[in-house]
């Protein structure tokens, strides 16, 4: 699973997260094993999932913006999450 990821989490904060939402991300998409990257929110119930897709154009990132009421699907574990789910037990910032 570490040599060869198919999707990478990343919980943001404020210090890193203009590193993981930039260069770590182009970092990540190095190993062509990697399907999904997704950027946790830990200040609002915002989940931002980019997923690799093929199309006529050959491989390309598109990117999932998942909030409140919402259902995260990574398709790259076969996983459908309420975000509610992936939040619980978490206190928000006001």
């Amino acid at each position: 699973m570490k040599r060869y990821p198919k999707l990478t989490a990343e919980v943001l904060s404020p210090s890193t997260k203009n590193f993981d939402c930039s260069d770590k991300f182009a970092d990540y998409q190095q190993p062509k094993s990697l399907e999904e990257y997704v950027l946790i929110s830990q200040d609002e119930m915002r989940v931002e999932c980019r997923r690799q897709v093929q199309d006529e154009n050959g491989e390309r990132w598109e990117t999932v913006v998942y909030g409140a009421g919402d259902r995260a699907i990574f398709q790259s574990i076969q996983l459908d999450v309420a975000i509610e789910d992936l939040y619980r037990g978490v206190s928000l910032a006001p």
